[in-house]
């Protein structure tokens, strides 16, 4: 079976939570093509350097190093102007194959993840 291609943006506590999670299914199952970062400072950035996974801090950079091989985009940065653009450049590119995953589904993913740790949910509009 193909592995499904994820971009991650964003590696704060919800992002950083993905990465291992994803890390630990295995490149089998799970590949993470790229990684978008605006805080080059994040001291979680190191490990993803280190697992020889590209990292970007502009995630249009991200987006378009991974085109239409990525099959999800994981935006944790939960900022709605963020998900309209990346919904519009998946537009402006003709990319139909790519899936922006919703809100929601990041919560899911969350609870999925066997976290005790309650995700925040108050962003009044989540770009969709």
């Amino acid at each position: 079976m193909k592995p499904v291609c994820v971009l991650i943006i964003g590696l704060g506590r919800v992002g950083s939570r993905f990465y291992e999670k994803f890390r630990d299914l295995g490149e089998n199952r799970i590949k993470i093509l790229a990684v978008s970062e605006v805080d080059f400072q994040n001291s979680y950035l190191s490990k993803v350097t280190q697992d020889g996974v590209p990292t970007f801090r502009n995630y249009r950079d991200a987006l378009n190093f991974g085109g239409s091989k990525i099959d999800i985009i994981l935006d944790t940065t939960n900022i709605a102007s963020v998900k309209n653009d990346l919904r519009h450049a998946l537009e402006e590119s003709g990319n139909h194959h790519t899936v922006l995953l919703p809100l929601v589904v990041s919560y899911l993913l969350w609870h999925m993840t066997g976290s005790d740790d309650d995700l925040v949910q108050d962003h009044s509009d989540p770009g969709y």
